[in-house]
Formats: structure tokens, C-alpha cells, sequence
């Protein structure tokens, strides 16, 4: 009899979560609060139904550089969820901050999110960035950098210095658009760094189509081919993906509708590339 395929695990490694709770006070510059809650209780529904078996929350910047609310909910629920926290870069204390996310509450990685103007111009102050790079490698955690593609010249530059010691995932395709070919390249150009991982994720947000975004399937497989399905991931970015397709189309579009990938490829991109950077248990591989 011919050998049964592997299960194939479904690791989701980008959501968000947020409580309107004054235990977990909104910054004074939020002017606008999200009216409804992104509850765990509710993630773990649509878990539950659409066969994830766990989750990567990576902390909301509505909540500014306090990543308690997120770090709480890893902690009351450890068998399903990892977590990637926040500090600012700009801050003399995001070591120390580091420090405490990972030491007291559990985050295994952290998120820096350089701006397309002047605000971002941080990421090429060497020393603040090296130094947070540089803490992330000695906690053996990944790095997560959300970006536009504008900045990702700027982003190659650092990684080249930390390239030998850290894993470094870019989110979101750092939102190439698909009618840029050139920026496009930034991105690529990133796969000659062995650690670099890309979130084949936010279709939504580049396509001009309805689902299930045919339009940018070109851009995803050109990132396919060159960084190969060991080093991509796809990811729901929920509950914002509940404006566009909701939680479990998220899922099918990656599962079912991009036809270049084969059911090996699925493992990698559905759940073994994110157990890579997120081990949720010893042993987790595929």
C-alpha cells in the first residue's frame, strides 16, 4: 500500500487581537478606538471550525508599544497561540522593553514597522536598530518587518549586517503593489539571504478584483520561484480580512485557489514554514 500523506498542519502566523477594557487603556493619540473587540474567543471559534490548529498574534499598534493586552491572552491560552510583540525604536529603553515582552509574558519575535516618510527614517540609525537586531538574535527570535516596498532598500541594508545570526520575515509582501514591477524586485532581491522569510499575505489589499484576487497570483508566484515555498507563508491578517473575503475564504484562497501550488508546497506555506520561525512545541517540524 502506498504510504498516506502527511496531515497537513494549518498554523496561521498573523492575526490581531484587541479588548475595549480599561485594564488595557488606549494611547491618548488613538482618536478613534475600534468600536468592537477582536476577542480570542472568538479566533478560536473560527480556529475551531476551519481546522487551524494554532495562531501567531502578532501585537496591534492601536495599543501603541503596551503589548500586555496580546501578552495576557498567549499566556491564558499557550497550547494555541504564540506572539510577536512591539517596541519602539526610536525608545533608549526598546532593549530592555524587549527583554520584558519576551522574559515576562512569552512574545517569540518582534515586530518594526519603518513608515514610507520621514517618521521612518529611524531604520537607517545603525546603532538603535542594530542594537534591537541584535538582542533579537541573542533571544533566538524572528524578526517581523511590516514596510512599503519603498523602505525595503533601507531594510536590506540592516539585514545584510545581521544576516548570518537572525530570521527576519517580511509581512505582507511589504505591500508590492502588482502594477510595479520594480519594487517587486526589492523584495526579490531579499531572497539571496537564506533566513529571510515573506506573509504571501494581504491579496486582498493589492488586487483590483474581487476574490479570489486572480490578478496578483503572477506576483505571488514570482515570489514562489524565488524564494521557494519553504520560505513563504500565507496568514489571515484577521479580523481586518473580515471586510474583504472573512476568515475562512483567507484560508481557501491559499489551500485551494492558487492552482501552481502542489500539496507539497501547501504543507510549507499552510503550517511547516511557520513552525520554523514559531515552534509551538518541541519538536515541531514536518
Amino acid at each position: 500500500m502506498a504510504a498516506e500523506s502527511p496531515r497537513v498542519r494549518i498554523i496561521d502566523p498573523h492575526v490581531h487581537v484587541w479588548k475595549n477594557d480599561p485594564k488595557y487603556p488606549w494611547p491618548k493619540e488613538l482618536t478613534a478606538p475600534p468600536k468592537e473587540d477582536a476577542l480570542p474567543e472568538t479566533l478560536l471559534e473560527l480556529m475551531k471550525a476551519n481546522g487551524v490548529e494554532k495562531t501567531v498574534i502578532v501585537h496591534v499598534i492601536h495599543y501603541r508599544w503596551d503589548c500586555r493586552y496580546a501578552g495576557d491572552v498567549i499566556k491564558a491560552h499557550r497550547g494555541k497561540f504564540m506572539g510577536v510583540c512591539r517596541v519602539n525604536p526610536e525608545a533608549d529603553d526598546a532593549v530592555k522593553e524587549l527583554d520584558r515582552w519576551v522574559k515576562e509574558y512569552g512574545f517569540h519575535g518582534v515586530r518594526l514597522s519603518p513608515s514610507a516618510d520621514a517618521k521612518g527614517d529611524w531604520i537607517n540609525d545603525r546603532p538603535r536598530v542594530d542594537r534591537i537586531f541584535n538582542r533579537a538574535a541573542e533571544l533566538k527570535i524572528p524578526m517581523c518587518i511590516l514596510c512599503p516596498s519603498t523602505r525595503l532598500p533601507d531594510v536590506d541594508k540592516v539585514i545584510e549586517r545581521h544576516k548570518d545570526r537572525l530570521d527576519v520575515c517580511i509581512d505582507h509582501m511589504a505591500d508590492c503593489p502588482i502594477d510595479d514591477p520594480g519594487e517587486l524586485k526589492k523584495l526579490l532581491a531579499l531572497a539571496r539571504f537564506p533566513r529571510v522569510f515573506v506573509k504571501i499575505s494581504h491579496l486582498w489589499s493589492l488586487s483590483k478584483e474581487k476574490y479570489p484576487y486572480q490578478d496578483t497570483h503572477d506576483q505571488v508566484k514570482r515570489l514562489y520561484e524565488k524564494f521557494g515555498p519553504e520560505r513563504l507563508m500565507w496568514g489571515t491578517d484577521w479580523p481586518g480580512v473580515e471586510e474583504h473575503c472573512g476568515y475562512a475564504k483567507a484560508l481557501a484562497l491559499y489551500r485551494d485557489e492558487i492552482k501552481f501550488f502542489t500539496a507539497e508546497d501547501r504543507r510549507w506555506i499552510l503550517g511547516g514554514t511557520a513552525l520554523k520561525l514559531w515552534p509551538f512545541e518541541r519538536g515541531d517540524h514536518l
